[in-house]
């Protein structure tokens, strides 16, 4: 496994020396946000590539560890690929999903091994630590994003486990540089060969440790709206893996990536606009409703099923079933139980997150017109509001709580 040592020193450059060249203002927030984010980076990556080896001495099993009919749920952001990826978590008879923790800070064998240590030594001693972690997690993580809510402890994307190879498009969009996410938004079809092979290689690492690290068994659960340009690659690297493709109104995505992407921005730098990068999320997100359909559309029907996010959203219990059942999959009697509830939770939440194309600086006309051929492919309401409220999906509520 390869460290992507010279894309990560090209963002790095470019963020701290050709600020002029992009978006990024350099101001004091900035500057204090990009020491603290890359003393933070640096330091998680010593560690944690110090673990990876220490994998190969004292857990060389995870090699041989094999990842059976993961299922993989992708399509756009903003499209429900949280909430139906948290619903399905719940079943724990079939799934193993990765938590957010795990990805960002124990994505080795050896990692896990230490912190279950922690956890159990605390555990005896009257759970001090679990305490403040809980709190840590309630204040800071939960509170930080009104759009999508994440939290250490809940199944996220494990897209993420690429920032520990430096080779993913969230590096790009961290630090607002469209360009340097772009190779990744046409993984499929611009992404050399050897780089692919190596970005694909290091994730199937990460799925066997964190596999072999819980004692086998069961199937993956990955929701990644960023692997939606990597059909081709999930299917080379896992032959037998089950793919489920959301698809949602352009009209209700689009702005709504926007907005999101403009949350985050204003979080981390101080960009003149307060929508940057429209036009390379509406070049992503035309890839990403067309590209991956058309590479799914020459799959067994057994490998991959198609989701209305609408329909999901309306009946989540018929969906899921339908979707257990084109892949072959039991429900067991708790995730039946489970999905029974599944309707209210979907529409209990109300958003305080709202957005309007005209703030964003698209029109209703340049959507119709630049995704034509995907309202027709799934009759989608063209007359659905210019300005809309954030669904309860778009912050979907995790597991426990359905």
């Amino acid at each position: 496994m390869n460290y992507s040592l010279k894309r990560f020193l090209t963002i790095a450059y470019t963020v701290f020396f050709k600020a002029h060249t992009t978006t990024a203002r350099i101001t004091p927030k900035r500057i204090a946000i990009l020491v603290a984010v890359f003393a933070i980076y640096i330091s998680v990556e010593l560690v944690t590539w110090t673990c990876f080896l220490l994998d190969e001495i004292f857990f060389p099993g995870f090699r041989r560890q094999q990842v059976r009919q993961p299922v993989f749920i992708v399509g756009n952001p903003r499209s429900g690929t949280t909430f139906l990826h948290r619903l399905m978590a719940a079943d724990e008879q079939t799934f193993r999903s990765i938590a957010l923790w795990e990805i960002l800070f124990a994505p080795s064998v050896t990692q896990r091994k230490i912190v279950w240590a922690i956890v159990a030594i605390d555990r005896r001693l009257g759970g001090a630590l679990r305490r403040a972690v809980m709190w840590f997690d309630h204040r800071f993580v939960r509170a930080s994003n009104v759009m999508h809510r994440m939290s250490l402890l809940a199944p996220e994307e494990d897209e993420y486990f690429l920032i520990h190879q430096g080779a993913t498009i969230i590096a790009g969009l961290f630090f607002g540089l469209p360009e340097a996410s772009l190779p990744f938004v046409y993984f499929d079809a611009r992404l050399s060969r050897r780089e692919k092979r190596k970005v694909m290689r290091f994730y199937r690492h990460c799925l066997r440790r964190h596999l072999h690290a819980h004692g086998g068994g069961l199937h993956i659960l990955s929701k990644n709206p960023y692997f939606t340009p990597k059909i081709d690659a999930l299917y080379q690297f896992f032959p037998d893996a089950k793919i489920i493709y959301l698809a949602r109104n352009p009209l209700s995505v689009v702005p709504s990536y926007a907005s999101l992407s403009a949350h985050w921005w204003r979080m981390l730098g101080e960009p003149e606009k307060r929508y940057p990068h429209t036009d390379f999320i509406i070049a992503a997100t035309q890839h990403w409703y067309r590209d991956p359909v058309a590479r799914l559309d020459r799959v067994p029907e057994t490998s991959r099923v198609f989701v209305d996010f609408h329909e999901l959203i309306a009946d989540p219990e018929r969906v899921v079933t339908g979707i257990y059942k084109q892949f072959g999959f039991a429900i067991s009697d708790d995730f039946a139980h489970i999905l029974k509830q599944a309707k209210e939770v979907s529409g209990r939440h109300e958003s305080a997150h709202t957005y309007s194309l005209e703030d964003i600086g698209m029109t209703r006309a340049q959507i119709l017109s630049d995704y034509q051929d995907v309202f027709a492919r799934w009759e989608f309401d063209p007359e659905l509001g210019a300005s809309n409220q954030a669904s309860a999906t778009e912050q979907s509520p995790s597991p426990d709580r359905l």
